[in-house]
């Protein structure tokens, strides 16, 4: 008996917990890999609908403003870079406290399905005839 333990080593029990430990180290390091992964998904998905809200706002901007009066009212659509069930709408109605017809409130609302509920995006743009 004498003999073994001199022999140096590991025991059983050493070697199971430095496995555990390791283990349990893999399995956090896994996780923080698919939490990052997400993260980076969500972070792809806001920069897109935040391009798609400024597209539609600048496309506003450049036409004429008799052209915007014309496109009153909302429209819906979806677009293929965002995940499936996502709405864009984008709305254009008379500013409510301009006294007259020279100022029209433009705004452009992106959402779409997250794991957590909906994401949303909201523009909002002031459009005076010059």
């Amino acid at each position: 008996m004498s003999r073994l333990r001199s022999c140096g080593g590991f025991t059983l029990v050493e070697v199971i917990a430095a496995s555990l430990i390791l283990a349990v180290g893999l399995l956090a390091l896994v996780a923080a890999c698919q939490a990052g992964r997400e993260t980076q998904r969500r972070a792809v998905y806001m920069a897109v609908a935040r391009d798609i809200a400024q597209t539609e706002i600048e496309g506003l901007r450049a036409l004429q403003f008799d052209s915007v009066v014309v496109q009153a009212g909302d429209v819906n659509r979806t677009d293929p870079s965002l995940p499936p069930g996502n709405v864009i709408t984008l709305s254009v109605a008379k500013y409510p406290d301009a006294s007259s017809d020279r100022l029209v409130r433009a705004s452009v609302r992106v959402a779409w399905p997250e794991a957590g509920g909906t994401r949303v995006i909201h523009y909002e743009t002031l459009i005076a005839r010059r």
